[in-house]
């Protein structure tokens, strides 16, 4: 479950929003599906509309909801890598 976005993740994704095309065209090797489909996943990650979501509710009364958006598990994404990160001494430990 992703932790509500901090408003510094909210500035990273108006950074690559608003300045994604003109790195772009500075830097024409980056102009590949592979890296749009970062960025794009990295901007929608966490919005149930564009990545979906799970919807829980209580298995007593059927009251109450909540919402739970999909991560879009993408390297460029900083809360994704970061759970990646903070995993990866684990995996390294049991290899």
């Amino acid at each position: 479950m992703l932790a509500a976005p901090s408003g510094d993740w909210s500035v990273f994704q108006q950074i690559f929003a608003d300045h994604w095309e003109p790195f772009q065209h500075a830097h024409p090797r980056y102009q590949t599906a592979y890296y749009n489909s970062l960025v794009a996943k990295m901007l929608a990650c966490g919005n149930p509309a564009k990545m979906g979501y799970v919807e829980y509710r209580c298995l007593h009364c059927g009251q109450g909801k909540h919402v739970v958006a999909m991560s879009c598990k993408s390297s460029l994404c900083l809360r994704c890598a970061k759970v990646y990160v903070d995993n990866w001494p684990r995996r390294a430990s049991t290899a």
